[in-house]
């Protein structure tokens, strides 16, 4: 290693302090720490780039040079992007790092750059499940210790993973030895010449490119754009129109971000009549993942047997959404009666919904039960936030499918407890949430007379499902799940025969739904949270109880029906309805409405909302029209029923209606 001290150069012309840190970065040790730091950067961008292959592989580009340029350059500029954090760091720790401590440096840039190669690694599988990428959601399935049953991983994945991780560090490690090995004086030549001979002109092709298709509106690019993590689009069109006179094509502007705005909801509150001597309970009992072809003798056979029995009111809905692809979107619109894009700013105001407000100032008696955490979403500073001594949801039980047993016994030791306390003639409301059809698909021993689906899946390996299912596995997980769907079955069966025992059944308006449904893969998805087709949005919805006309309801209905539905019943007058709900009465359905959704039958087509992590799904009569919830998140797609993703702009224009009347729902309760 050189051991004199280059002249300090064009930093004296700074100062005295120029001078200074001029001599400090100029000390042998300090180049060659900061040039080793830079190259093993860019050795980190190759090599994220290689980990970027799991999200463009099996990428349609439909025949675009274009779309496949920008997909393959998009992997390296994606790569410097993330890289930019670590690189930072290891740059300033370079820079501070005691000069004798060469090997204490190698351990923590070698630490630096795995955690960031891990964190591809762990996307890149969450991506090829549900074609999106890390976030929130999985951040606080991490680490929050109540949502642990939502994220399994056997002892082989960890294994794997752990020995992937040590596979990193110790390359990066060697990488490193080997450049600072070479001790290099500084950012070397050969270094600077990548940067500004291949990596920039990379960089300034990609974002020209997206630019481009995003002024002329070339889906065949722009929808490539999500398969990157945290992409950064660049967009000319204001300069476009303002500089050159480039004249925009009319499109819906459709920006349903409402961070940072306060809400003004409700707008009024609702007017009660006291035309209702005895108000009835209310139960509603959410199973979380059942979709709606579940609602069959073979899956479901107490609530079928429930449903059929002459003495009962049930009305089945057969052609009902959830308001979304995931559990906190869907229990939001089940409980508020809006849409899944009022989520974030309910949540960080803390609102507690209209329903539950109601509720209280009748004087209901409350409770909720769930299997899985109230914390997680956080429906405890949500939709529980009023009345968070009633939630339990620290039920006994090692598995999801043990807990939803618990919270039988506790449901019916409830109503024990209300008719001991002279309670039992104050009307009561119970909100049920069942966990055991998530994934993994818990359920317990099953009783003697009852039959498993077989064969099926013992453990849910999702390391090596990562990597696609055979056909005999689909079957295997199907067959799982639909043995968990039995559980929770044989839960509610408990819970309807509770209300029975206690007689307060007469008198109860009962909902069965679910939270979201579950694709296997039959638009190429696994699972939930990844689409708003029908499998991930259409579930199952049985209403039973006093003014519910028994009988089969084939007109398209939607979760945030029910807060409107309910209130109407128990005396809401429905002339404000609008002031504190989007959604319709279930039993005072418009007479012209489309009897089905499925473009065979006449009438109006009605267009329902699913919200996702960003996004809301418009089903449309010609498709779906996936709109952003946020302004950077680019152009409205258009997608088949099946997902697939639609090349013209036909479907957009017609729908220009149903998207302006999205924007004004989605803004109404903002101020």
């Amino acid at each position: 290693m050189p051991t004199t001290v280059p002249a300090p150069g064009k930093l004296e012309r700074l100062g005295p302090l120029g001078a200074k840190l001029g001599e400090y970065l100029h000390l042998p040790c300090r180049r060659c720490f900061l040039g080793s730091a830079l190259r093993l950067w860019l050795w980190n961008i190759l090599a994220a780039s290689l980990l970027h292959l799991p999200y463009v592989r099996g990428v349609e580009t439909s025949g675009s040079v274009k779309a496949w340029v920008f997909l393959y350059t998009g992997m390296l500029t994606s790569a410097l992007l993330v890289s930019l954090i670590p690189a930072l760091l290891s740059i300033a720790t370079a820079l501070i790092w005691p000069r004798t401590a060469k090997h204490g440096l190698i351990l923590v840039l070698a630490l630096l750059w795995t955690c960031l190669h891990l964190a591809l690694l762990v996307d890149t599988q969450i991506w090829s499940f549900f074609h999106y990428h890390f976030n929130g959601m999985h951040w606080a399935l991490i680490t929050n210790p109540d949502a642990g049953d939502s994220l399994h991983f056997s002892a082989a994945d960890k294994l794997i993973t752990g020995f992937e991780i040590v596979a990193i560090f110790v390359g990066q490690c060697f990488w490193l030895t080997r450049i600072l090995r070479k001790a290099p004086t500084g950012f070397a030549p050969s270094s600077k010449r990548i940067l500004l001979v291949v990596v920039l002109p990379i960089l300034l092709l990609e974002k020209g490119i997206y630019a481009q298709a995003d002024l002329m509106r070339d889906r065949r690019v722009t929808a490539l754009a999500r398969v990157f993590p945290l992409y950064q689009p660049l967009t000319i069109k204001r300069i476009a129109r303002d500089q050159f006179g480039f004249v925009l094509e009319d499109r819906p502007k459709v920006d349903l971000n409402g961070g940072g705005i306060l809400l003004n909801y409700p707008i009024s509150k609702p007017v009660f009549r006291d035309v209702i001597k005895q108000r009835p309970n209310i139960v509603v009992i959410t199973i979380d993942s059942v979709r709606a072809d579940m609602l069959a003798p073979e899956t479901m056979p107490l609530l079928q047997q429930y449903i059929d029995a002459p003495a009962n009111s049930a009305r089945v809905f057969s052609d009902h959404y959830s308001g979304g692809n995931a559990t906190r979107f869907g229990i939001f619109t089940l409980v508020y009666g809006l849409h899944g894009s009022y989520w974030h700013p309910f949540a960080a105001e803390n609102t507690s919904p209209v329903l539950v407000n109601s509720l209280l100032e009748l004087d209901y008696e409350m409770r909720v039960l769930s299997s899985a955490s109230m914390s997680t979403p956080e429906f405890r500073s949500t939709a529980w936030v009023r009345i968070e001594d009633k939630v339990n949801d620290h039920l006994d039980g090692e598995t999801p499918g043990d807990r939803d047993a618990a919270l039988a016994v506790a449901f019916e030791g409830w109503l024990t407890d209300l008719e001991a306390s002279g309670k039992e003639d104050t009307p009561l409301f119970a909100f049920a949430v069942l966990d055991a059809p998530h994934q993994t698909y818990s359920f317990p021993t099953p009783p003697a007379d009852e039959k498993l689906f077989e064969p099926y899946m013992k453990t849910v390996n999702y390391k090596r499902l990562s990597k696609g299912a055979s056909d005999e596995e689909r079957v295997l997980i199907k067959n799982r799940y639909k043995n968990s769907v039995l559980h929770a079955d044989r839960v509610v069966g408990d819970m309807i025969e509770s209300l029975r025992a206690h007689g307060e059944l007469e008198n109860t308006i009962l909902v069965v739904t679910a939270d979201h449904g579950e694709e296997f893969w039959e638009n190429g998805f696994w699972g939930h949270t990844s689409n708003s087709t029908k499998e991930q949005a259409g579930v199952p919805f049985v209403m039973s109880g006093p003014g519910i006309e028994p009988g089969i309801e084939t007109r398209a209905t939607s979760h945030i029906d029910l807060l409107p539905t309910l209130l109407e019943l128990i005396g809401a007058d429905p002339e404000n309805r609008a002031d504190w709900s989007l959604g319709l009465n279930l039993v005072a359905l418009p007479g012209e409405q489309a009897l089905r959704n499925d473009g065979v039958s006449t009438g109006t087509y009605r267009r329902r909302a699913v919200s996702g992590w960003s996004e809301l799904g418009l089903d449309t009569p010609g498709g779906i029209l996936v709109v952003p919830t946020q302004s950077h998140r680019g152009l409205v797609e258009s997608r088949s029923k099946n997902w697939e993703l639609l090349m013209d702009d036909s479907l957009v224009k017609s729908e220009s209606k149903a998207l302006l009347q999205l924007v004004m729902e989605c803004g109404r309760f903002l101020r």
